[in-house]
């Protein structure tokens, strides 16, 4: 039978009976099926000739369902082999229109499945989802498990893609279960590797890895399938491990990739560029990526290329292409309503306006950057917690088969003592089981008070966690407050006002740019619990610049940092040595009738950083009488309340002073100002998580 199959195809057409010739087209489409799910190897030439032959003959004796199952045997083609997404979304949609036309709805799912991979490269995810929806229903009605799942994970695929991580693991958990009731181990492990790719996309590295342990089995990582290998290269890159990321890279033969690989290679080893901030190297790679995928019109990759080029370009500091490519990404991450890439394109351009020095603009693509990446960040914890139900899931179902074990093991050994038939036999055997009950009923009860006590201890532990970190947050707020007051904001504005008066219009911008950049670097600074030395002293040589302008360069000023001192590096909490040097300047210079002084040293030894403020003002004891008869009375908390902080943030462990107060007097008691003493523990970038760059 399969000679004269086999030489029938060599021919046109065939001859024999309606019947006869559909049943030789069912052949060639079930082989052509068939290709399509070889495992390891997809035979594109075979898929094409038979599905070729199939639609010919199909056409030819006018059999509907023929050629709707040729057309989409040939649209999986279109998009597996050749990526061109258009053209497959074409032929999906003949297809289901001859689907239309017949009652027979044999192979409907590939139909279904082919359009919706289309609409989803090209970024139109809920029709995509549609499609993938319709599928699963056929795959179910056939009784396809594996169809099924598949499904439901390229579902879970593009809720990803548009952002919508709670829905993509709630899908995602969904299809994991079902691989595991029904017992199809290598379903199972593919899910593995699908979450390890979603946990890395919500930067959750550890679980990352550790999916990708249990998706791999056996298996070392390099015997993945390459497309999980670029995954897990970009988990290495991701987690700094730079050596491991580009093992990896080295693994393909970039010569011989085919070029839907090839597009996604280069992408992907560009972000490895990216990440080392070796922005020149990257940008080959980018540009030739977008130039593939442009060509397929997969927008998907389309916007990761396009970001990443603003993101590289911006680092090299060539804005104007930075701006082409990060409008040209929002653009088309606004159509295609994806909604984290809406937000980092979003952020780009506010970066690259802020550079510019265009406030206006920045301003309102941050207002939008902000308000985006609320919700999204809002949906990556919903994602996180769905995949922690989703563990616990996986948990209890190896608990339960555990437990279904030892019971069989019982009832084998209840069997076998029932055989015995001996009375004697059978009562010890009652009142072994008696005892056995007991026993774990007894461990049951002493289990469950033990994980009452436990959840009693973690309740009270995040109780007391929470009240620690309102009050942090309550502290840092009035000492953003107190450093950044009332008072100082309307003498600022006067001061502006007077130098408008004055026709002072250069003064007046000067003093009017040095108070925005202040503001928006106290407003900047509050959002973290530590910032650079670097960042600080910036803030601090603002903040005197704007009182030299104010007192007419009443005083002088000099910050000197240890050269060895490598204040990119050294990270304090925010705002901790304003409060100090305001208070030199109110009431140690401001009341000096000749030129003051004001010196900030800076050195580190250890983790500790030693700060010296010292001025050649009036001292405290003249300040604190100049005060007293003042009708205006400034009051300033900024001192107490950074103790405060630095009492909060070392602990009731450490009981040392976090600073010294010290009044300078020359040899006949006359005062020579005062000197503050701040000693600071100092955190290192490891120390704490910060946010990635873009």
């Amino acid at each position: 039978m399969i000679g004269l199959l086999l030489l029938a195809i060599a021919g046109r057409s065939w001859a024999g009976t309606g019947e006869e010739r559909r049943r030789a087209v069912e052949s060639l489409l079930d082989r052509a099926l068939a290709n399509m799910k070889e495992k390891h190897l997809v035979h594109f030439d075979s898929i094409a000739y038979y599905s070729g032959k199939a639609l010919q003959e199909s056409k030819d004796m006018g059999y509907t369902h023929g050629i709707a199952l040729a057309i989409a045997c040939q649209a999986y083609l279109v998009n597996t082999k050749w990526n061109d997404f258009p053209r497959g979304e074409q032929l999906g949609r003949e297809s289901l229109a001859w689907y239309d036309q017949t009652n027979e709805k044999r192979g409907i799912t590939v139909a279904h499945y082919v359009l919706g991979f289309s609409l989803f490269a090209q970024s139109h995810f809920d029709e995509a989802n549609r499609h993938f929806d319709l599928a699963r229903k056929y795959a179910q009605k056939e009784g396809n498990k594996i169809e099924e799942i598949f499904m439901l994970q390229l579902t879970g695929e593009a809720y990803r893609e548009s952002g919508e991580y709670e829905q993509a693991f709630n899908v995602l958990r969904q299809s994991g279960e079902m691989a595991d009731s029904a017992d199809l181990p290598e379903m199972a492990q593919s899910q593995y590797l699908i979450l390890a790719g979603m946990f890395v996309s919500i930067e959750d590295y550890a679980d990352a890895e550790r999916y990708f342990r249990l998706g791999c089995g056996d298996k070392h990582p390099r015997e993945m399938n390459p497309w999980d290998q670029m995954v897990y290269a970009t988990l290495m890159t991701r987690e700094q491990k730079y050596d491991s990321a580009l093992y990896y890279f080295n693994t393909f033969d970039t010569v011989h990739l085919p070029r839907t690989m090839l597009r996604t290679y280069l992408a992907t080893k560009g972000e490895y560029y990216l990440f080392r901030e070796e922005y020149a190297t990257a940008i080959p790679y980018f540009l030739k990526s977008l130039a593939i995928q442009r060509r397929m019109n997969d927008n998907n990759q389309i916007m990761r290329c396009l970001q990443d080029l603003a993101k590289t370009y911006y680092g090299l500091g060539q804005d104007a292409e930075a701006f082409r490519y990060g409008r040209e990404g929002l653009q088309l991450a606004l159509k295609t309503k994806a909604r984290q890439n809406v937000r980092d394109g979003y952020r780009q351009l506010y970066l690259l306006y802020d550079r510019k020095g265009r406030t206006d603009s920045a301003y309102a693509y941050f207002k939008n950057y902000i308000a985006l990446k609320d919700t999204v960040l809002s949906d990556w914890t919903k994602g996180q917690f769905a995949s922690y139900g989703y563990e616990q899931q996986i948990k209890l179902l190896n608990k339960d088969r555990e437990l279904s074990a030892v019971c069989l093991r019982e009832e084998m050994l209840t069997k076998n003592l029932l055989l015995a038939g001996l009375v004697v036999l059978l009562l010890l055997g009652g009142v072994y089981v008696w005892i056995v009950r007991l026993k774990r009923r007894n461990e049951e009860h002493r289990r469950k008070q033990a994980e009452d006590e436990l959840e009693i201890q973690r309740l009270e532990a995040e109780r007391s966690k929470a009240a620690l970190q309102q009050r942090a947050k309550e502290l840092e707020v009035q000492a953003l407050r107190s450093q950044m007051n009332p008072h100082f904001i309307f003498n600022c504005l006067n001061a502006i006002n007077r130098f408008i008066l004055g026709h002072e219009t250069e003064a007046a911008s000067d003093y009017l740019t040095k108070f925005s950049r202040l503001m928006r670097m106290i407003m900047n600074h509050s959002r973290h619990s530590y910032v650079s030395l670097a960042e600080e002293i910036e803030m601090l040589q603002l903040y005197l610049g704007m009182e030299q302008l104010r007192f007419k360069n009443a005083f002088d000023y000099h910050i000197d940092a240890d050269p060895e001192l490598d204040a990119d590096e050294v990270r304090i909490p925010p705002l901790l040595i304003q409060p100090f040097v305001e208070n030199a300047v109110w009431h140690g210079l401001m009341h000096k009738d000749e030129r003051g002084s004001l010196l900030i040293r800076l050195r580190v030894e250890g983790d500790v950083l030693t700060c010296v403020v010292r001025d050649n003002g009036v001292g405290r004891k003249r300040a604190g009488m100049l005060k007293s008869k003042s009708v205006e009375k400034h009051k300033s908390m900024g001192m107490q309340i950074t103790a405060e902080r630095m009492a909060l943030l070392t602990g009731p462990g450490d009981a040392r002073p976090f600073f010294q107060i010290e009044d300078l007097y020359d040899e006949n008691g006359a005062s020579l100002g005062t000197q503050v003493t701040l000693t600071i523990k100092i955190n290192h970038p490891s120390g704490e998580p910060v946010e990635p760059v873009y």
